[in-house]
């Protein structure tokens, strides 16, 4: 685990450099921006602003003219009958809506969503049969993935065992910290990328390469401790090859974490079937 915590610790450190690069780079481009407003943001009819305007986390309605860009982060941007864009009009998070007005630049929506108010992150628990395939696809994408680390990344795969076995506290605070960080860190990547309209091109390629980054160093976290309960649930075994030995321990390992996935997968049934408090109230 080795790998994990250099990889964290450069993430961490990282981070503090894009907090500090993103923080001079979010100043030099908000320079071009008149009004940044967090919540809703409406530019009046016959009004006009002196550059661009941005609202985050609300809508950014144009009523008068935007002499530069206009650009809303978690939220939509509404040119109405009468408003003039003279910039670019990008959405992060939204969606850019000509209800009859003018937009003379490049025209973007990044990542659209529903309405806010309508978001959800729940939704119809799937069959009891669905959930059991993709536990037990799971299951295989992961017995690959183990196995092709273990064989093509050997030397860090044991770097990240020994990490787990003798800085097991160590390496559980890394991993919990280095969660938390993601989120925050993966909106500052967003918000920089959105202060400019070709950094707005950006955001899919610098989100993808991110989530790629970060499940890359969690995959090896969670094989190198189903290595370490592997080796614990099987106990010390000869085997013809150390290679065999350690893909057997590996497999028990990432069987007994999937075992209570695909028991909780047969229950789904059991989910489906509870009584909702709508359906008991009179």
């Amino acid at each position: 685990m080795k790998l994990i915590l250099l990889g964290l610790t450069l993430f961490i450190a990282t981070t503090a450099a894009q907090d500090a690069n993103a923080q001079r780079v979010g100043i030099s481009g908000l320079k071009n921006y008149s009004r940044v407003q967090t919540g809703d943001l409406t530019i009046p009819a016959g009004t006009s602003t002196s550059g661009s305007v941005m609202a985050i986390r609300g809508n950014l309605d144009v009523y008068g003219n935007v002499d530069g860009a206009a650009t809303a982060v978690l939220g939509d941007v509404i040119v109405h009958e009468g408003g003039r864009v003279r910039g670019g009009a990008v959405a992060l998070g939204g969606h850019v809506r000509n209800e009859g007005g003018s937009i003379l630049g490049v025209i973007k929506d990044v990542g659209a969503t529903h309405n806010r108010s309508t978001v959800s992150f729940g939704g119809r628990p799937r069959t009891t049969l669905g959930s059991l395939a993709a536990a037990f696809l799971w299951l295989v994408v992961l017995l690959l993935v183990g196995t092709f680390v273990l064989f093509f990344l050997r030397d860090y795969f044991h770097r990240a065992v020994e990490v787990v076995t003798n800085e097991t506290g160590r390496s559980l605070l890394t991993g919990v910290l280095g969660s938390i960080a993601s989120i925050p860190v993966l909106i500052a990547l967003i918000v920089a990328l959105a202060i400019t309209i070709i950094g707005a091109f950006l955001i899919p390629i610098g989100v993808a390469v991110f989530l790629v980054a970060v499940s890359g160093i969690a995959i090896l976290g969670f094989l190198a401790v189903a290595q370490v309960a592997g080796i614990a649930i099987a106990g010390k075994r000869e085997a013809e090859t150390p290679a065999g030995q350690e893909l057997q321990y590996l497999y028990t390992g990432i069987l007994a974490f999937s075992a209570m996935w695909i028991v909780a997968a047969a229950f789904t049934w059991f989910r489906r079937s509870s009584p909702s408090p709508s359906d008991s109230a009179p």
